[in-house]
């Protein structure tokens, strides 16, 4: 997210060095990877880079373009009353542009359903299939793959046709019982 630059205390106040010799910054977003993006605001260019997900680098650049590619930059921290905090944001994106390293997120384990998830999947499902025309047998082939021989007596057969009538009921009005499973 962007914010003013008066308002924000992380944002690293970052311009050109005059002398390229002794400087430790350079603008490389390359070379620092992670996440970014950029815009262009009334106080100057800004970019956020996000090396890993919870930390993120808010760079304010003047001027309406970015520098050129390994331009060599100075910080100038704000002297107000949240100095301290502005010191710590220009040291840790000091430290994070001298050794740049990119974590990616942990993978993300996909949920597992429940039995009123798969119930209510299993139930919209079987309404699509009945409502393109498929029988109580095709359904089941569909649902759960093979169909006893014995349609007639299978505890299967009532186990679509009770997922076809309270489906039925939840498609003709009653879907706000289907918001409180």
């Amino acid at each position: 997210m962007f914010w003013r630059a008066d308002v924000l205390v992380r944002l690293v106040r970052l311009t050109p060095a005059p002398l390229a010799a002794g400087c430790l910054i350079h603008f490389d977003p390359d070379r620092w990877g992670g996440r970014q993006a950029a815009l262009l605001t009334p106080d100057g260019y800004q970019l956020i880079v996000s090396p890993r997900p919870g930390l993120a680098h808010h760079l304010l650049l003047p001027g309406p373009a970015p520098p050129a590619v390994r331009a060599p930059l100075a910080a100038q921290p704000l002297f107000d009353a949240w100095h301290p905090q502005r010191l710590a944001s220009t040291l840790a994106f000091w430290r994070y542009a001298q050794n740049p390293r990119v974590t990616r997120a942990p993978p993300m384990r996909a949920p597992r359903p429940t039995g009123r998830t798969l119930e209510s999947t299993f139930m919209l499902w079987a309404l699509d299939l009945a409502a393109a025309g498929a029988s109580g047998r095709e359904v089941a082939a569909a649902l759960w793959g093979a169909v006893p021989v014995d349609w007639s007596d299978s505890p299967m057969r009532a186990q679509v046709r009770r997922l076809l009538a309270t489906g039925g009921r939840l498609a003709n009005g009653g879907y706000r019982a289907l918001l409180r499973r």
